[in-house]
């Protein structure tokens, strides 16, 4: 009976597999522990992100939703823009957005008032 010893790049390679396992099983346990969280608590975070942060709630979406399951035609509403037509209702939204700022710095700051006699 012989004695056969692992050459250095078989031990290598068994140390790489049985990291890459480990790996697979950390996943399967942080995987289950965010299913059980999720659906404990999920609904309800979902809730309040949405009320709270809707900007973060639709990057979810956009990150979870595969995109070959967006019709094209679900993504365009009404007739496509062009970059002219877009920067011209940012530009306008912007013109609005100071406007409101302003009238709200006005009412936090008001103006001192003379006295007439």
């Amino acid at each position: 009976m012989s004695l056969v010893m692992p050459s250095s790049t078989q031990v290598k390679y068994s140390e790489k597999n049985q990291l890459f396992h480990q790996d697979i099983s950390l996943q399967r346990l942080y995987k289950n522990v965010l299913i059980k969280d999720f659906s404990k608590h999920g609904r309800k975070v979902v809730k309040n992100l949405r009320k709270e942060k809707p900007e973060q709630y639709l990057r979810l979406i956009a990150q979870i939703l595969p995109k070959e399951n967006i019709k094209e035609e679900e993504t365009i509403n009404g007739d496509p823009l062009t970059d002219e037509q877009l920067c011209e209702i940012i530009r306008s939204l912007e013109k609005e957005l100071q406007l409101v700022t302003d009238s709200k710095n006005q009412d936090v700051c008001p103006t001192k008032v003379k006295k007439t006699t």
